[in-house]
């Protein structure tokens, strides 16, 4: 499973996502915010791991 995210700079449908790979997405909920370890990128978008989760 993959969860889309964005950093706190990044406006939604303007800028890249951070693609966070192999989650729970049961384990989270819109607002919270993920520490995550990039992983990859590409031309737009982030690659990540999952860290902490620090709920809204």
């Amino acid at each position: 499973p993959v969860a889309v995210a964005r950093s706190y700079a990044d406006a939604p449908e303007i800028d890249g996502n951070v693609f966070v790979e192999d989650i729970d997405k049961s384990k989270i909920q819109s607002g919270d915010l993920l520490e995550v370890e990039i992983t990859d990128a590409d031309e737009y978008d982030l690659f990540a791991k999952l860290i902490t989760i620090k709920s809204a």
